[in-house]
């Protein structure tokens, strides 16, 4: 059983509808950017009536296969102006697969206004209730009510926060943890604007308790998930993420040779307190508070997730990651790591991508909205945020929307949305990637570190590893297991019951770039929306191996799309 939700916000129904033939063998990034691609105008407002939000879980949803729980969400981005996906960890993808639900697509646009919640029954039933009382709560009281009195752990809850509801440009969609906890955010591009214009709070799945999807071919499916299991165990990579979490990597960004540790709106790449910050600080403040490392969604052996405690021992977070401990933190010259827990706990409640404000607050800082490392001053308005009130619908609206406001001209922006914390200047390939990429500025996109080589060298790598993560989106596997082209092609095999083979995968990938590249193009997007900030080519980042600056010629970066 496959099929697809279709709920018309305007009427308030479900339809049920068998998935077509020709979406058998796509899931997650592949299916979500396929549907908006051939059912959205590109020309449409984000937020209108025409518009619609989709999420779908990978195509190894369901299954037993360490980190194969990611659900995508897509939409046409209100903060880009084109398509996106974003995708999140948690709970959802598993349930929505284990139910047969291959995706949900949201259309319409309630014709009263009011927000509901829509609630998703084990035997395909659905019902909406208006949000109530829910209108205007944050995630974490919005998941603690709706899973209140769940049976077990049968629910997934996806939800806004205020932002959300504001329409926010940089609002996120929260997916609950095992342990109930909305830590998990489809949060890149604000698709949470999109889900509170089509006036939906929150999303309840209860899957029943339903066993995992049944593999066509078992044995096959047992060898390789086994396999991949160890694989996964014994990599080195594997050991730092499971002691220190993401935030381990500041060690080596905020080396003098890497310098990739963005400092006060990405002037500087090293900061003096970023040791404060890091993974290996955090686990020491966790073993004297009672922190653990945590998986994000069932079956995961990794544990990445960081849940982080007070002094008290209360928690504060469990998101607490490299790129928001950069964005929030270094960017902004803070280097308190309980401050910085503080902020990602108010983002994750309010809803909005930590990356997005991290950048949107800098460039507030440079304007002289707030002197820099004030982070008392940031709280106060994430509360201005939660009210609506006009500088907190500024801050909400993004990082471009901040520079507009007050007049900077150095917005640390590509296709609309702010860096990451991976710097173009000494790690070059990240230039190409949100350069290339239809996801803009997005490290996940294709994360390559490498430096001291060729940059034809650098285009390919960006290149190829574009064409992998595409297809890793896809199938709904975390980037952080490491899959290769042949672990895909195995998995969805026995799986599906096909004979797929590595060239498969990257076609898989390929497909997806060029459909999300088509419709950027006929939403407008020119060939200048292929260019860095200026900044990055003309402020010099001083390394130990000398003066760096984004140095790739626009040429060499056009002919990225030469496998077309």
């Amino acid at each position: 059983m496959s099929n697809v939700l279709r709920v018309d916000m305007s009427r308030l129904r479900v339809a049920v509808e068998a998935a077509p033939d020709d979406w058998r063998l796509l899931g997650g990034r592949a299916l979500t950017s396929h549907i908006i691609a051939t059912e959205v105008d590109p020309r449409a407002h984000p937020l209108s009536r025409d518009a619609k939000l989709v999420f779908a879980p990978g195509l190894l949803g369901g299954t037993a296969v360490t980190t194969s729980g990611r659900t995508s969400f897509g939409g046409k981005s209100p903060l880009m102006g084109g398509l996106k996906e974003s995708n999140a960890g948690g709970v959802l993808g598993h349930k929505l697969s284990k139910l047969g639900i291959k995706a949900v697509i949201v259309e319409g646009t309630p014709e009263d206004g009011e927000l509901r919640v829509l609630y998703i029954a084990p035997d395909g039933g659905w019902r909406f209730e208006r949000a109530g009382a829910l209108a205007g709560l944050g995630n974490y009281a919005t998941a603690e009510r709706l899973l209140a009195g769940a049976s077990g752990k049968t629910r997934a809850v996806v939800s806004i926060g205020p932002a959300g509801e504001w329409r926010m440009a940089a609002a996120s969609i929260a997916v609950n943890d095992p342990e109930g906890r909305p830590t998990r955010h489809a949060a890149r591009g604000g698709l949470g604007a999109l889900m509170g214009a089509k006036g939906l709070k929150a999303i309840v799945v209860d899957d029943g308790g339903v066993r995992n999807v049944e593999a066509a071919d078992p044995a096959a499916f047992r060898e390789a998930m086994l396999a991949f299991s160890r694989v996964v165990r014994d990599d080195p990579r594997t050991h730092n993420l499971s002691r220190y979490g993401t935030a381990g990597v500041i060690k080596f960004v905020n080396r003098d040779d890497v310098q990739s540790l963005p400092v006060k709106n990405h002037r500087l790449g090293t900061s003096p307190g970023a040791a404060m910050l890091g993974g290996q600080h955090i686990a020491a403040l966790g073993e004297e508070r009672g922190g653990r490392m945590l998986p994000c969604m069932a079956g995961c052996i990794i544990k990445c997730a960081v849940l982080y405690n007070d002094a008290r021992g209360a928690q504060v977070t469990t998101a607490l990651e490299f790129e928001t401990v950069a964005l929030l933190g270094s960017n902004l010259q803070v280097d308190d790591i309980d401050a910085v827990a503080r902020m990602d706990r108010a983002c994750d409640d309010l809803g909005l991508d930590t990356i997005e404000m991290g950048n949107a607050f800098g460039v507030a800082m440079e304007a002289g909205v707030l002197p820099w490392g004030d982070w008392q001053g940031v709280l106060q308005l994430f509360d201005e945020i939660r009210a609506g009130t006009p500088i907190g619908r500024t801050l909400g609206g993004g990082t471009a929307h901040v520079a507009r406001t007050f007049g900077i001209d150095r917005v640390p922006v590509v296709k609309g949305q702010g860096l990451p914390a991976w710097e173009p200047r000494t790690l070059k390939a990240m230039g190409i990637t949100y350069a290339t990429s239809p996801q803009g500025a997005d490290h996940t996109a294709g994360l390559v570190t490498a430096r001291g080589v060729r940059p034809e060298t650098l285009l390919k790598a960006s290149r190829r590893e574009q064409l992998i993560m595409a297809a890793v989106d896809s199938v709904g596997l975390c980037q952080f297991s490491n899959p290769v082209e042949e672990d895909m092609a195995r998995f969805v095999s026995a799986v599906h019951g096909t004979a797929w083979t590595r060239d498969d995968v990257l076609t898989l990938g390929r497909r997806v770039l060029l459909e999300e590249r088509a419709f950027n193009q006929a939403a407008g997007f020119a060939r200048d929306a292929d260019s860095l900030p200026e900044f990055l080519r003309t402020e010099p980042l001083h390394t130990s191996e000398g003066d760096q600056v984004f140095d790739i010629d626009d040429a060499l970066i056009d002919a990225f799309w030469d496998f077309e």
